[in-house]
């Protein structure tokens, strides 16, 4: 028995995109059919779909953060509903996380820095305790969670295990964040100067690496032997060459 699916629907199955950027995309619609139902027959909780829906790309690679737009719901709303619509925002960039992350480890040259010693390191560390690693990193402010967003795609972690350990360690950081909200009023002037303070801030640190037309013409190549074991020094390869800019 075949089942009547919306032409936008098919046509998104046509289109080329890959199934974490379909889930993505319905992810999206869904949330928006269900902010449509809150606006229309709970007005009073238009806010919380605001939140979520700005938890979406502040939960995500863009330079946005999350902290300000919590802390001003947070006037407005119990901490629990506001943990729980922040919550929703990231785990719908979830396959947005995946479907970039994956994209970007097909391309030669991310392909080849993933062959890095130190890259290597890292991944082999995220695959010993993968779960509690995302927790922790979801849930302390201090960790950057952006190393866990390309770790946990590039170790190949199953996506619902990801999205599962973030509701974890991103629901009870939320919750703190909004309860702090409750506790200390912050006028929302401040929230915005340090929403665009932060952004610029994240923004002006993100720097890409230079394309290879873009790479210092008078730079020299040195030669570094690797030194991991000081007793038994390897020669200098051309994966161990460091680029110097030449003159003083």
């Amino acid at each position: 028995m075949a089942f009547w699916r919306p032409p936008i629907l098919k046509r998104l199955y046509r289109a080329k995109l890959s199934r974490r950027w379909k889930a993505f995309v319905i992810a999206l619609a869904i949330y928006a059919v269900l902010g449509g139902l809150i606006i229309a027959f709970a007005a009073d909780l238009a806010g919380l779909f605001l939140l979520g829906l700005y938890c979406i790309p502040s939960n995500s690679v863009l330079p946005i953060p999350h902290e300000p737009g919590v802390l001003y719901f947070a006037k407005f709303y119990d901490p629990v509903w506001i943990a729980l619509a922040a919550t929703i925002g990231s785990v719908i960039v979830s396959f947005a996380d995946y479907g970039l992350i994956e994209a970007a480890m097909r391309h030669p040259r991310v392909k080849g820095a993933s062959e890095a010693r130190l890259f290597r390191w890292a991944v082999r560390w995220m695959t010993r305790w993968p779960f509690a690693l995302i927790v922790l990193f979801s849930l302390v402010p201090v960790l950057p969670i952006s190393v866990i967003r390309a770790l946990a795609p590039a170790s190949g972690y199953p996506l619902r295990r990801y999205i599962a350990a973030q509701i974890v360690g991103r629901f009870p950081r939320f919750y703190l964040l909004a309860w702090f909200g409750q506790l200390v009023m912050i006028p929302t002037w401040i929230l915005i100067a340090v929403t665009v303070g932060l952004a610029i801030l994240m923004y002006a640190t993100a720097k890409p690496p230079l394309d290879d037309d873009e790479e210092d013409p008078e730079a020299i190549e040195i030669p570094v032997p690797d030194l991991t074991d000081p007793e038994h020094p390897i020669e200098a390869s051309e994966s161990t060459r460091l680029a110097a800019a030449g003159g003083s």
